[in-house]
């Protein structure tokens, strides 16, 4: 190697750290196949895929060695005083063979840590990891559910006898990899190299240079986005495609975003887990059994009955983004903002207290899909996507529904593709161009699943209202041009959602689509904007959302279903339970925190609810239920409380006052018992309860 030129030796390591990440994808190939056998189509875009983001991560990591070696030569050069081209081409030539084995080795590194991880939970080093290390100066000093996060978190086994064979095994597999190579460049590839550079019309240093500039892409307009956004529907193959640095980058990222929110550290002294886990139970299950103290709000649903259907129905959930009740039933300028949804709201069951549990769309998703609080911090669905949850989609799947889902974000936007297809769903469809173009792949959708001739539950995201300032140009219609002229260019846009959701929603009635079907319409969250007359109520506002909750006459009964208004509290949480409680009943076992409402849909049945809230981007949770709403500021530590619609005026409240202290110590259960089971991994596990749903 000593007389190897620069170009050549970058070549050399470039293609080594290729290699390096190639071999263990088809390390850890066998694995994948014996629980999933894939297609060859699924195979080769693995594949692709994986090829794609391993030439990225090498060309990444060979620039960086160039500029390392570099600037150890120009720093050599400085101390020795050593002059001349030949002289600085050959330290640079030395010092690019030692950073290639320094970073060779973190490589490696990080290499084991992800077989290890994979093998262990089916995962590769996520944002888990680096938060059990974040962790590890200050463990949890109470009796908690489990000793340390790494035990339920994806980090590396404490078991050390039994990954020597898998590690040394990987190591001779990696050693014979770069054997080879080295023996073949050395051989065969350098003297080729060296007569093609002799008769190049272009410089070999531009030429390696462009060549390393198209590495760079991977050859995909996205780069670096394309492996992490790519479309593989098998959660497993699409994990293997996955590049082990560029996810753990991801993960460490993420890791150190959520480092920089408010400590709550107070929280979890204040409030010992075991006596946050026996207010929330009593808090949303109260007269149910809690049978696992290791999975601690998982129980036996015993409560009160749903109003259950005569048959099980097709499910169509459409979560229209930052839907906000306050502008419901609302006429600006003499032009109503939302006339359909406010007809919708006469022949429907229409909970008028219906609160978003977070204050972000990837918050609201997994509250409403998998019946969980939100973590504060980043959402699960960015960072735990590889936990165990009971998520509505698997609930269905064992009842022998076909689960799907539209949204006009892309796909891995929030891990939302990799969680979703984790947790039940058949199918993915992603960046619609607009409200009106998801909503007609959504009838579509519809379209072909009855052809099937199975239940299904259709999920349908829209994205128009997100941050709005425009609506389509498509949309022309003269309550929209009305619209265009006030101030808000919220009151515009909602009112293009609304005609887009009249438009196809009565297209389907008439067409007959929604024959035994539930409809149910809710927000993500209410405005991402802080509007409102008071600090308290553009706070809350965040949480303000409607829900819908309509049946196809084929499914009505003159005792079972009355349109009407309830009052009764309800979130996000309660969604699964509900659409559980209506299609054969709630599991044998459930780690829901939401309640069933069905029979709400008749009669008011159920007179108390609360409803859990939380804001990372305000640094507050709350607690909605029959008294109002109460608002906790985790870094000011103020608490307030005001009325359910913000209507009133909100007061500052004493913690220590006996008429608010129950109430606020229920709150910070919640937020105590929220938190650490989710971050413990400690909700659900199919292995374990699978088979006693």
């Amino acid at each position: 190697m000593l007389d190897w030129s620069v170009q050549q030796r970058v070549v050399f390591w470039w293609v080594l750290f290729f290699i390096m990440h190639q071999v263990e994808r088809w390390w850890l190939l066998p694995e994948v196949i014996n629980a999933e056998l894939p297609s060859n189509t699924l195979l080769f875009q693995t594949f692709e895929t994986g090829c794609r983001a391993d030439l990225i991560t090498s060309t990444a990591a060979i620039v960086l060695v160039t500029l390392l070696a570099g600037l150890v030569s120009l720093v050599s050069r400085a101390i020795t005083g050593r002059r001349g081209a030949t002289t600085f081409s050959a330290s640079v030539g030395g010092a690019l063979t030692g950073c290639g084995v320094l970073v060779g080795l973190l490589f490696v590194i990080v290499l084991l840590l992800d077989i290890t991880s994979y093998r262990d939970h089916q995962q590769r080093v996520t944002f888990a990891f680096f938060e059990y290390l974040r962790d590890l100066p200050a463990r949890w000093t109470q009796t908690g559910i489990i000793q340390s996060r790494a035990e339920g978190q994806g980090a590396v086994g404490s078991e050390g006898g039994k990954w020597v064979k898998p590690v040394l095994g990987f190591l001779l597999c990696e050693s014979v990899a770069i054997l080879a190579w080295w023996r073949g460049y050395a051989k065969l590839v350098r003297p080729l190299l060296s007569r093609w550079s002799r008769g190049a019309v272009l410089a070999p240093s531009l030429i390696l240079l462009l060549a390393l500039s198209i590495g760079l892409t991977g050859f995909h307009r996205r780069g670096p986005g394309a492996g992490l956004g790519a479309d593989i529907s098998s959660t497993a193959y699409y994990t293997l495609a996955q590049n082990s640095v560029l996810y753990a980058g991801e993960g460490l990222l993420a890791s150190l975003h959520a480092q920089r929110t408010v400590d709550q550290g107070m929280v979890f002294d204040e409030v010992p887990l075991p006596e946050a886990v026996h207010l929330t139970r009593e808090l949303i299950a109260p007269k149910e059994v809690f049978p696992y103290e290791g999975y601690p709000l998982l129980h036996h649903p015993t409560g009160n009955a749903g109003l259950g259907l005569s048959r099980p129905a097709d499910i169509l959930i459409i979560v229209v983004n930052a839907l906000d009740r306050r502008y419901l039933n609302k006429t600006v300028g003499g032009v109503p903002v939302t006339p359909f949804l406010d007809q919708l709201r006469n022949d429907s069951v229409y909970f008028e207290h219906f609160f978003a549990n977070g204050a972000q769309t990837a918050q609201g998703l997994f509250s409403a899909l998998c019946s969980y609080y939100p973590r504060q911090g980043t959402a699960a669905i960015q960072t735990h996507y590889m936990h165990d949850y009971a998520c509505l989609p698997s609930l269905l799947r064992e009842r022998a529904y076909r689960t799907e889902m539209a949204t006009g974000h892309d796909l891995d936007v929030n891990r939302l593709q990799v969680f979703m297809s984790r947790n039940g769903l058949h199918e993915f469809f992603d960046r619609s161009t607009s409200d009106a173009a998801l909503l007609n792949l959504m009838r579509t959708r519809i379209e072909a699943l009855r052809a099937m001739g199975r239940r299904y539950c259709f999920v349908a995201m829209t994205t128009g209202s997100y941050r709005p300032s425009t609506v389509p140009a498509s949309a022309a219609h003269p309550d929209i041009t009305a619209l265009q002229k006030d101030p808000d260019p919220y009151l515009a846009v909602l009112r293009s959602v609304d005609l887009e959701l009249e438009r196809v929603l009565t297209a389907m009635k008439r067409d007959g689509l929604l024959q035994d079907t539930v409809v149910l319409i809710f927000g993500d969250h209410g405005r991402q904007e802080k509007l409102g007359q008071s600090d308290f109520e553009r706070q809350a506002g965040h949480f303000m959302t409607p829900l819908f909750l309509w049946l196809d006459d084929s499914l009505r009964t003159p005792v079972g279903y009355q349109p009407r208004t309830v009052t009764t509290v309800a979130s996000q949480v309660d969604v699964l339970p509900t659409i559980l409680g209506l299609n054969g009943g709630p599991p044998r076992l459930s780690a829901s925190v939401g309640r069933d409402l069905s029979c709400l849909l008749a009669s008011d049945c159920i007179e108390q609810n609360a409803a859990f809230l939380s804001s990372v981007d305000e640094d507050l949770i709350g607690l909605a239920d029959e008294d109002g709403v109460l608002l906790y500021s985790l870094r000011t530590r103020t608490l307030r409380r005001g009325d359910l619609d913000l209507h009133e005026p909100a007061v500052v409240l004493d913690a220590a006052n006996p008429a608010v202290a129950h109430r606020y110590r229920r709150l910070l259960a919640l937020y105590v018992a929220a938190n650490l089971t989710l971050n413990q991994n400690k909700i659900w596990s199919w292995k374990e309860f699978g088979s006693k749903l």
